[in-house]
């Protein structure tokens, strides 16, 4: 927001230059960005938080400075010369919609005489970087750049039935706006209408056939109060951003809206005449007071680390327009109505701090009360994160809202959860998926060079009426690059299924997998499922293709929160100081039968501390009905070492069970 250096120190003396100036008013939070200079004035571009609308105005940004310099505030006055005929015989007002529209005063003006403003206006104005328009115009530009309140000003003459209505807008009306463009309405769009028609959006523009112009005689000044988030949604379905919408949708201090009317029709009385119709037409349907909150004198040195004086703490809040009075132990505190941001006792604590000086608190650390306590699945959580860390997987956080369309594409039967207040059209609702976020990271780093990935994300898919975590994780490319001494190898199928194996081993999850049922984005003969907890594989070429992703991509799907409560505390075990023994032992085995058909059925011996598969020949010196798989067997005792006759002993036992159950042999 731009705010002149000149016109401030008509409201308070100012004794520092515009540099220190600048740097006075970013201590307190009203962040310098720039600082120009333009004639004999210079200009600050300071940053103003959402949270702060009573400092997008000049009057507002000097109440800071009459705090920060302890200097008295000199507010512009609003004296009228009113006729004797009221306001209230010649027009009327009404708010069909209170919700939407708190306050709307009114102000009649008839005989004016439109005009270019005077040069120390127009020049005020174009410093600021506001084109002049006339006189009547341009009074409301400078009174909302005073005061903050938006006001618009309606040639009478064009509004049917000398009378505004404050309503929603009906459907399929259109209204032509200020700059010449016709804009589609709804009724979700608050206007200012006449009896006839609609002349204005309400809190962001004007209607183009009620404008003032060289023919206007008589004027209708209109400032009101309008519900921010209502403007926020208009000003987005409209296309429109102007200055008042920026103010209203911040929220606007509804007991300035008076005030700044008066003093708009003073300025216009002066500058292009008329007579002032007596009395403001003011429809005020809710009066609601600012709630009084209590602050405690000892709250001040537990929440900011040191105390500050008392007289320092009321002369603080007093400059600021708030209302204190002593109470044992503190003070009760009313604030003004400008500062909507303020809502509980932090807020005041926030006021001290940065009058005071941000500087004057010490850097201390909390007083120790304990240690803190984990998460339910955080030790769950960590591990996991250490595993996939370990094998290769960096983690992605992608945001939770998604387009509608493409998460049809892979969970075409889940209702989504829907947003009231999109951002955008394609982030209309909550993913119901990990997959497609999954997907625009990868197509966003392959088409930056980046083609060899191993990615996982942990988070949050939702559905209507239920939300729950879940794991993604990613690769495609090279596992490992080409050497001189080495060559590359491509992620596969085998891969990701190992990840999968050793993530849902460490939680001591029985995986139990089938290639029936894949979802349709899965290539049909290399993926596999275990029930809705766990979906893997390679994706589906066309699935590849509509991401324009050019290489194989393997994925895993997993309800972790599943996985994870199905057990798997870490435990530590001592080191065995006894030696293991390894046999391997090479099997004829039907074709068809698979190693965890075979896994299933080797009997339980306490001393087998591990399988591992390690060989298969399809063809060789046996019949073509079987092939050969060789599997070693570790065998360890944490009591004693073993013998070979012990060991001998289970071999025989294995292979006993396997001849029984499936008739496998010994390959000699």
């Amino acid at each position: 927001m731009k705010v002149s250096y000149n016109w401030l120190k008509e409201f308070v003396n100012i004794p520092d230059a515009p540099e220190a100036t600048g740097r006075r008013l970013t201590g307190v939070g009203l962040a310098l960005d720039g600082l120009e200079a333009i004639d004999n004035d210079r200009v600050f571009e300071l940053d103003i938080a959402t949270n702060r609308p009573d400092c997008l105005n000049h009057v507002g940004v000097a109440r800071e400075l009459s705090t920060i310099y302890e200097a008295d505030l000199k507010l512009p006055t609003a004296g009228l010369n009113e006729d004797d005929r009221k306001a209230s015989d010649v027009f009327s007002i009404s708010i069909a919609d209170p919700d939407l529209c708190g306050r709307y005063c009114g102000r009649y003006i008839a005989g004016v005489q439109i005009g270019p403003s005077p040069e120390w206006l127009k020049k005020r104005l174009e410093t600021l970087g506001v084109r002049p328009i006339n006189n009547v115009a341009d009074v409301t530009n400078y009174v909302m750049l005073e005061l903050g309140q938006p006001l618009h000003a309606f040639d009478a003459d064009t509004l049917a039935g000398s009378r505004i209505i404050v309503r929603r807008a009906e459907l399929d009306e259109k209204l032509t706006t200020l700059d010449g463009v016709e804009r589609q309405l709804n009724p979700s769009i608050l206007v200012i209408a006449d009896a006839k028609k609609a002349v204005a959006i309400a809190g962001v523009m004007g209607g183009a056939e009620t404008e003032i112009s060289s023919k206007t005689t008589n004027v209708l000044l209109e400032s009101a109060n309008f519900n921010a988030l209502s403007i926020r949604k208009t000003s987005r379905a409209v296309g429109l951003s102007t200055e008042a919408s920026y103010r209203f949708e911040r929220g606007a201090d509804i007991v300035m809206a008076q005030f700044a009317c008066d003093r708009a029709t003073q300025m216009i009385q002066q500058l292009a005449g008329g007579k002032i119709y007596r009395g403001v037409i003011d429809v005020y349907p809710v009066h609601t007071d600012r709630t009084a909150l209590s602050l405690r004198l000892s709250r001040i040195e537990a929440f900011l680390g040191a105390p500050v004086e008392d007289a320092v703490v009321e002369r603080i809040f007093d400059r600021l327009g708030f209302q204190t009075t002593r109470v044992p132990g503190g003070w009760t505190v009313v604030a003004p109505t400008h500062r909507i941001d303020i809502a509980i006792e932090e807020d005041l604590l926030e006021e001290i701090a940065r009058h005071h000086g941000y500087d004057k608190f010490p850097v201390t650390l909390p007083a120790f009360s304990g240690y803190g306590s984990s998460l339910p699945r955080e030790h769950a959580e960590r591990r996991l994160r250490n595993q996939l860390s370990s094998s290769g997987y960096s983690e992605i956080i992608s945001v939770a809202f998604s387009d509608e369309a493409v998460e049809r594409r892979f969970r075409p039967n889940t209702e989504p959860v829907r947003l009231l207040n999109p951002m955008a059209e394609d982030q209309s609702i909550l993913r119901t998926s990990l997959l497609p976020s999954m997907l625009h990271v990868m197509q966003w780093n392959m088409n930056r060079g980046i083609r060899d990935l191993q990615l996982y994300e942990l988070g949050k898919i939702y559905r209507k009426g239920s939300e729950n975590w879940a794991l993604i994780l990613a690769a495609t490319g090279a596992l490992r690059q080409k050497g001189v001494h080495d060559t590359d190898r491509h992620f596969g199928f085998y891969d990701l299924k190992g990840d999968v194996e050793a993530l849902c081993e460490t939680f001591e999850f029985d995986l139990k997998t089938t290639r029936n049922e894949l979802m349709p984005y899965y290539h049909p003969g290399r993926a596999a499922r275990d029930g809705e907890v766990v979906m893997f594989g390679e994706l589906h070429p066309d699935t590849v293709e509509t991401f324009k992703l050019r290489q194989r991509v393997y994925i895993a799907e997993i309800d972790v929160e599943t996985v994870m409560e199905s057990g798997g505390r870490l435990q530590v075990a001592e080191i065995p100081k006894y030696p293991s023994i390894r046999r391997d032992l090479s099997l004829l085995v039907n074709k068809g039968m698979t190693y965890g058909d075979i896994r299933a059925a080797i009997p339980r011996i306490n001393e087998l501390v591990r399988v591992e598969p390690f060989d298969r020949l399809e063809t060789g010196p046996f019949s073509e009905s079987k092939y050969s798989l060789s599997i070693s067997f570790i065998y360890q005792s944490r009591e004693r070492t073993l013998t070979d006759a012990e060991v001998e002993g289970f071999d025989a036992a294995i292979l006993s069970a396997l001849q029984t159950r499936f008739g496998i042999e010994q390959r000699k």
